[in-house]
């Protein structure tokens, strides 16, 4: 084995043993008080160039209490890329937003009725992403070839 580890190893130990020894409680017995994470350090045995035994000893280390931060959940989708949807019923008023659709087309259309062209209210057909207010007084939207909507 490398000298230099051998000895990196009982420095490790000794440092270790250090820090237990000056933390450690004066009742020996006490059942902790709470779960805490512990660091075992192993200095090298036998094969050791360096006089002296193994040492072995376990530190308890406090810390702060980990957080752990997670974004906002993704946005559901309202409406899939195809189909007309009922406002009031299938969906709300409100603005949608699709991405550009894998197609390269995306037609949408905000209708007053279900019957024909008379009953577009405004329409679109785009190849990128499209952002969409249904208003209230809107019966129907329509979407083909477009990707999923969502609600802002």
């Amino acid at each position: 084995m490398n000298t230099k580890h051998v000895i990196g190893y009982a420095a490790t130990a000794l440092v270790a043993f250090g820090i237990g020894a000056a933390g450690g409680s004066s009742a020996p017995d006490a059942a902790p008080t709470a779960a805490t994470p512990a660091v075992t350090v192993t200095a090298p045995g036998a094969q050791s160039t360096v006089p002296g035994p193994t040492v072995t000893k376990t530190v308890e280390v406090p810390g702060p209490k980990t957080t752990v931060r997670v974004g906002p959940p993704p946005p559901a989708v309202a409406m899939a890329g195809d189909g007309t949807y009922q406002i009031g019923v299938d969906v709300k008023p409100g603005i949608y937003v699709s991405k550009a659709s894998p197609s390269g087309n995306c037609y949408w259309a905000r209708l007053s009725g279900s019957d024909g062209f008379e009953s577009i209210i405004a329409n679109g057909n785009t190849s990128g992403q499209v952002v969409v207010t249904i208003k209230k007084h809107d019966k129907f939207f329509e979407s083909n070839g477009c990707s999923d909507w969502t609600r802002r």
